[in-house]
């Protein structure tokens, strides 16, 4: 739902994701930024005695700058020994790796898990012959699709980092469970397991977890348990390469019949109570083809908005894809860029040529976004190779045709999105009245060989007095957060109190508007 309290945007920052914000464009069109990749190859791989088969996808891997440290850390999992014709083999265990400068990571050698008398970057999972113990609690079992997320002021210390992942066994039994640590190292299992409203306990892998220090809330998007479970006709064909994967048949315009994989939310405030499921994204039969579903969800926030990397599987291809969404209120999801892929695989000889997947929130390296993708040399339903007798070179070697990584992409901050002109002609937006108890203006621009100036005018188009184009400075620096001035001062409204509307009018010429704001 949009109302006025949009309008009031006080000092959050500002993108033109949609046209909400415009109220008149002239000689100004809007494009859609991608992240590029650093470096021709993955900056975490398999590249230790003990690491088998890393599984950088979704969930299977969580990046975050650690606000106690400052330091960027990834757990990762890793599936396990893998066999000709073999699914997957549930001996999963998680790695520890960790960078300072977010392009180079470490594998620290600890004493927690020990391969061959070996010191590894195990900290949790799967090790063959071990018994649980208070520093690997889950030993004899899978801990698989991890989803951590770190509260920067717990009430508990020891509750620093939460962890809900699933653990899963060889015969293909699975349980949710829910762990703490105060060093996201040395976990303990809340001893309780967490419970989905009207799901119960049951839930599906492929869980992206974010905290919100505003509200206190932990907010998961991931798969419903019964997600592709649907009141099929009892006369259906049934589907021709044999059920597995949820490579399952599909029903168009059918909204009873939807069983492709899709993301769900729910929200919690204690990690163990989660509210009732409820489908925030969900593949459209006008936007998405007939074998696209969705396979996971990474969220972010940008001022009020919500963005998602999602990811998308295409199942004729085996490939995996990530598309930008947006949402205003972190419920109903938007595609950006007309649903073109945010980051697709390169294919080729290249390391990610066939899946790729973001997970984690973009981490602040400077005036740069650092997305840390997943990438995979192999196609997505390699491991159903046993169970639908598939015959392909992943099924028949798959130590050395399945492989992952993560790698780094890297973006303008908060550079998403840009409103563009190109001379000879002058562009302009004007926006819609809006509020603000911020005292400046910043914006995050570019100029391309011009520059952006800036007027205020009242709700009714009437330009204040010392605030038109004219008395503006014209910005033509490249930066995030470059202030506006005019010739009398920094405050767009100087005689306006907080709860007065006002309108920006940009003249854009020959630059991009990637953003803007307001600071004291």
């Amino acid at each position: 739902m949009i109302d006025a309290t949009i309008f009031q945007v006080g000092r959050q920052p500002q993108l033109f994701v949609d046209n909400w914000l415009i109220e008149q464009s002239d000689s100004v069109t809007r494009r859609w930024h991608k992240p590029e990749r650093l470096g021709a190859g993955p900056v975490l791989k398999a590249d230790r005695p003990w690491e088998h088969t890393p599984y950088f996808t979704y969930s299977n891997f969580n990046v975050l700058k650690d606000p106690t440290d400052g330091l960027i850390k990834c757990w990762y999992e890793d599936l396990g020994p893998m066999a000709p014709y073999q699914r997957h083999p549930w001996q999963n265990r998680m790695l520890y790796a960790v960078s300072e400068d977010g392009v180079h990571f470490e594998k620290p050698l600890m004493d927690r898990v020990l391969v061959d008398g070996q010191r590894t970057n195990i900290f949790a999972g799967y090790v063959e012959g071990a018994s649980p113990s208070a520093v690997n609690p889950w030993a004899d079992t899978g801990v698989h699709s991890a989803a951590i997320v770190i509260d920067p002021e717990p009430t508990d210390p020891a509750q620093r980092y939460r962890m809900l992942f699933t653990r899963a066994t060889a015969d293909y039994r699975h349980k949710i469970d829910v762990a703490h640590s105060a060093d996201g190292l040395t976990w303990q299992s809340y001893g309780v397991p967490p419970s989905f409203g009207n799901a119960g306990g049951r839930l599906s892998d492929v869980s992206t977890i974010t905290y919100d220090p505003a509200t206190r809330l932990y907010l998961q998007y991931t798969r419903h348990g019964r997600m592709t479970a649907a009141g099929a006709p009892s006369d259906w064909p049934g589907v021709p390469s044999g059920w597995g994967g949820c490579f399952a048949s599909y029903w168009p315009n059918r909204p009873d019949l939807m069983n492709k994989r899709r993301v769900y939310r729910t929200v919690s405030a204690d990690f163990l109570n989660w509210t009732d499921l409820v489908a925030a994204v969900t593949p459209d039969d006008l936007v998405d083809n007939l074998d696209e579903a969705f396979y996971g969800l990474g969220q972010f926030r940008v001022g009020g908005l919500h963005f998602g990397t999602l990811g998308v599987l295409q199942y004729v291809d085996n490939e995996m894809e990530v598309r930008l969404v947006y949402s205003r209120d972190g419920i109903s999801w938007q595609p950006t860029d007309k649903a073109n892929a945010f980051l697709a695989p390169r294919h080729g000889a290249h390391w990610d040529r066939h899946m790729v997947s973001i997970v984690s929130p973009p981490v602040r390296v400077g005036d740069r976004w650092h997305f840390y993708h997943g990438g995979s040399w192999a196609h997505h339903d390699y491991w159903w190779a046993g169970g639908q007798k598939l015959d392909h070179d992943e099924a028949r070697d798959p130590s050395a045709e399945v492989r992952f990584g993560m790698g780094v992409a890297t973006l303008r901050f908060e550079g998403l999105v840009s409103l563009d002109n190109r001379g000879p002609r002058l562009g302009r937006i004007i926006t819609r009245p809006l509020s603000t108890d911020g005292r400046s203006l910043w914006l995050n621009s570019r100029g391309k060989g011009g520059a952006i100036r800036v007027a205020i005018s009242d709700s009714n188009g009437r330009i204040l007095p010392g605030r038109s184009f004219d008395d503006c400075t014209s910005i033509s620096a490249d930066g995030v957060r470059n202030q506006v001035r005019w010739t009398t001062g920094t405050a767009p409204d100087p005689e306006g109190s907080a709860d007065r509307f006002i309108k920006l009018w940009f003249e854009i010429d020959d630059a991009e508007l990637f953003a803007f704001g307001f600071d004291d």
